[in-house]
């Protein structure tokens, strides 16, 4: 130990201060870190691993297993794995019976036609009373109907199919609603455009006028 005068700067009496010679010892083993993928050995420090605080020791520093370069590639690598994954669930559920007609309650809740549907239990089981009369078959053109997605995986892509099942209001003028709905194929919703009941009426009776009842 070494001993040295300082003034106190109020009375001018010297003071004692005693400095320790003595060097805080340090941990070699504890200086470098070895990575543990690509095993090289770098300064253990936060430029070359990533530290957070240790969980039991207060004043420790704990650092990741690999190096920054390796870790930040792991990541990478998992995130692309994980969003892979979740693209392929999400791809299977849109598939899926329900997911295609919750993609298409989305487009009936933002209609700016209306809705009177409180929610998509309501809506959904409009085509579970249905297939009742008539299977998955269009009522229109008693075709079979699919639910084959587009490219973009949306509904607009899902209109590139002509029998993908499509949700139609059979009076173009009113709101969607439990009486006021139809599922057809794209194909029929195409061709029925924004047909009103007395325009169809007034053309069966030009037809019947011209061609008679038996066609």
């Amino acid at each position: 130990m070494a001993t040295h005068g300082v003034n106190d700067g109020l009375t001018g009496k010297q003071g004692r201060v005693i400095v320790s010679l003595r060097k805080l010892y340090v941990n070699s083993s504890l200086l470098e870190k070895e990575c543990g993928k690509c095993k090289k050995t770098f300064p253990r420090n936060s430029e070359y691993f990533y530290a957070k605080k240790h969980q039991t020791n207060l004043n420790a520093t704990q650092y990741s297993t690999y190096c920054i370069a390796c870790e930040n590639s792991r990541s990478q690598v998992y995130k692309k794995v994980y969003k892979g994954k979740i693209k392929a669930n999400y791809l299977n559920y849109r598939k899926s019976e329900h997911g295609y007609f919750m993609n298409m309650w989305q487009g009936v809740k933002k209609s700016k036609h209306g809705s009177e549907f409180k929610d998509f239990k309501e809506f959904f089981d409009c085509w579970v009373e249905q297939q009742k009369t008539y299977g998955t078959r269009c009522p229109y053109l008693n075709i079979e109907m699919t639910r084959n997605l587009g490219n973009n995986n949306s509904e607009s892509g899902a209109r590139k199919c002509a029998t993908n099942i499509s949700k139609d209001r059979i009076d173009s003028t009113l709101p969607y609603s439990r009486k006021n709905i139809m599922f057809c194929s794209w194909q029929a919703n195409n061709m029925k455009g924004s047909v009103t009941p007395m325009i169809a009426k007034r053309y069966l009776g030009f037809y019947k006028e011209r061609f008679g009842d038996g066609n």
